[in-house]
């Protein structure tokens, strides 16, 4: 995972989107979940190999 500042985050190896929302984003992320939470958050770019969120993010949490 890579992070630029508080505007975009970069997840490799992403094996699927299990929530999608302005304010929460939460994806698969091997055997963890990973939840961002923040505001006006959008997935730019989603491949077989990342997902790019951009948005004023507040928080990660990992989950498991």
């Amino acid at each position: 995972m890579e992070i630029n500042g508080n505007t975009e985050a970069v997840v490799e190896g992403c094996g699927g989107v299990l929530e999608y929302g302005a304010e929460s984003v939460r994806v698969r992320a091997g055997k963890m979940v990973v939840r961002f939470t923040g505001r006006g958050l959008t997935i730019k770019c989603l491949t077989s190999e990342a997902l790019v969120i951009t948005g004023f993010i507040t928080g990660i949490e990992y989950l498991l």
